[in-house]
């Protein structure tokens, strides 16, 4: 059986930042479109403020000056004075944080007009500012319910000077101004789903003024997409492209749109990006969608591709960390040692804010080039976080390599009685819960070693000292098949299913064990089922739905399942499983296919031995 373990070593980290892509679309709430699709930089300039051309025509020297006169205008009571200087500073200099004090000066003195203005020239500068947005629901009155808010932004609107000045940024807020007042008006899905409508209504009455301002037709399409309106929202951003030419955060929107279509939405929104980037190559925040996207589809040439991607973004955007981070990742994935360690060192040369996982993951990159000295240097600089436990089985394995199993568990050992955690982190509840880990990474390196028996008494002592660890005795469960202890094993995962029922692997397991060993199918399939409707987007537990379905006779429907699992992971395992099948019916080219595709990077595995052996005429 497969070990599916809880504490899963952080391979590359794709699922902090490179798999949170457009693959993952069909499956994530709306609202959180808009938060990944808002405008993220100036796209509308007010009148008369600076933009990225002439900021620099605004000496340092008489920003200081300025912003000096307007604070000390402020502390001897001349708070209009100062307030109008630092707002005009602001539209010189085109700097956010003068605009937010301008705008802090304008609340604090209850000069609302003043306030309203320098709030716009914040957002028109930031408009991803959480902060900024904060005071905008703040001063519209999003707290007050949709009538009030629309009926202010009318108002806002139907003053001339500010329309002419700020309709596109308040446009492009919008979307999120309306999400804070659909988190405001309660959790009740159905009165839910009426108040996406209300809202995306209520933008559209806005909007009908402004049929030739790109902003509001993109307010349109995000709030409905927000209500479930597909088409709608697919008409107004599409005015909205055509209306600006390149407009990166609507065509993100329609990629993610086409993305959820029902046939073909991966070709579909691939071909879209693509076309958007040959007329726009500058476009930097759609080639990271795209590359992003490449990354989803997880086969070699995708994520070949998609490093690519990022590279020419890479030449565009020449500060921060995601971009570097994002292709060392890659990198790893694809085996490029030397490419992961440039990048990742890149990363780390530019002070992220988290150094563990670049650590953590230089260390892969080292293990990879077979550099096991420099890889534990890398692992060793790991003190504390989430992947301090990590780091430390990686030490162990490294030591195991060289010195013997005795010797790695020796570290680990040592490392559990260290306490080795944060001064002001004195909890025994934390304690207990390093010490359980340092025990799975013990456990770890005796199944490495098929050190069984002493595995599963390291274990059964674990459990006993934390009875309400579900990681140890799910743990336990798995070692105890090793064993053949079935009973044992059962027991185990019935027990982790009764304290947490949202275990997939664990229904997975039980379900997966039944079937292998052709007993109780019934139960097996609909612990399966169980385990997939909790972790849809598992490989390997469509591959154990795909195994039940073959032992209980349902051959169609096994292979349907055993090949969507090999689509999503071509793993080892997946493909005996599939092209015993195959055999089955009688596919023997296709499953020979497989299993000699399988065999040339795993000529000895024991799966696709037995499946050759048994099918070799």
């Amino acid at each position: 059986m497969r070990y599916d373990s809880d504490m899963k070593t952080k391979y590359a980290l794709f699922t902090i930042y490179v798999l949170a892509t457009l693959s993952a679309a069909s499956g994530f709430a709306v609202e959180s479109q808009l938060k990944k699709t808002v405008p993220s930089a100036v796209k509308t300039t007010p009148s008369g403020m600076a933009d990225e051309r002439n900021q620099s025509s605004v000496t340092t020297e008489q920003v200081l000056y300025q912003f000096l006169l307007s604070e000390i205008a402020g502390q001897r009571g001349r708070t209009a004075l100062a307030t109008q200087g630092m707002i005009d500073l602001a539209m010189r200099s085109g700097d956010a944080r003068i605009a937010r004090r301008a705008t802090e000066m304008a609340f604090q003195s209850k000069q609302m007009g003043d306030a309203r203005e320098a709030l716009m020239l914040w957002l028109a500068i930031e408009p991803d500012s959480a902060v900024a947005r904060q005071a905008l629901s703040a001063i519209i009155g999003g707290e007050s319910g949709l009538e009030k808010t629309t009926a202010t932004v009318l108002q806002w609107l139907s003053d001339k000077e500010f329309e002419k000045k700020h309709a596109a940024t308040l446009f492009n807020q919008l979307p999120f101004l309306y999400l804070r007042v659909l988190n405001n008006a309660g959790n009740n899905a159905r009165n839910s789903a009426q108040d996406k409508q209300a809202i995306a209504m209520a933008v559209a009455e806005i909007a009908l003024p402004y049929p030739r301002l790109a902003e509001a037709q993109y307010a349109v399409g995000m709030t409905a997409m927000v209500s479930g309106d597909v088409a709608a929202a697919k008409i107004a951003l599409s005015s909205a492209l055509a209306i600006r030419g390149q407009f990166d955060e609507a065509a993100i929107a329609m990629a993610r749109l086409l993305f959820a279509s029902p046939e073909n939405g991966e070709k579909l929104v691939e071909q879209y990006l693509t076309d958007y980037l040959k007329r726009y190559p500058l476009a930097v925040e759609v080639r990271i969608a795209y590359a992003q996207l490449l990354v989803g589809m997880k086969s070699l040439v995708a994520l070949r591709s998609a490093r690519e991607q990022f590279r020419l973004a890479a030449n565009i955007r020449l500060d921060g960390t995601e971009i570097p981070y994002a292709i060392g990742l890659i990198s790893l994935q694809i085996e490029d040692w030397v490419e992961a360690e440039k990048q990742l060192s890149l990363t780390l040369a530019r002070n992220p804010r988290d150094k563990n996982p670049i650590y953590f993951n230089l260390g892969l990159a080292a293990e990879g080039r077979k550099d096991a000295e420099a890889a534990r240097q890398w692992f060793q600089k790991i003190t504390d976080g989430e992947y301090f436990i990590n780091a430390q089985l990686k030490i162990a394995q490294i030591i195991t390599e060289r010195d013997g199993i005795k010797a790695g568990r020796t570290f680990l050992r040592e490392a559990r009685t260290a306490e080795k955690i944060d001064d002001n982190q004195t909890n025994d509840g934390i304690d207990d819960d390093i010490k359980q880990q340092l025990t799975l990474a013990e456990v770890t390196l005796l199944r490495e070693a098929k050190a069984y028996v002493e595995a599963y008494q390291m274990l059964t002592e674990a459990v006993a000292a934390w009875p309400k660890s579900v990681a140890l005795r799910y743990d336990r469960a798995m070692i105890a098949e090793k064993l053949n202890k079935f009973s044992a094993m059962e027991a185990d995962l019935r027990t982790v299913i009764t304290m947490k029922p949202d275990h997939a692997h664990a229904y997975n397991a039980l379900g997966y064990s039944f079937a292998d060993r052709g007993i109780k199918l019934d139960e097996a399939l609909s612990l399966i089922q169980q385990a997939i409707k909790l972790s849809p987007q598992d490989a390997f537990i469509q591959d154990s739905l795909g195994w039940v379905f073959y032992r209980l006779g349902r051959h169609d429907e096994a292979l349907a399942a055993l090949k969507k699992a090999y689509a999503m992971r071509p793993d080892v395992e997946i493909a005996a499983h599939l092209s015993e099948v195959l055999f089955h019916i009688g596919n023997r080219d296709e499953a020979m296919r497989i299993l000699q595709n399988a065999l040339k990077n795993f000529p000895d595995h024991p799966a696709l031995t037995a499946v050759m052996t048994r099918h070799d005429k």
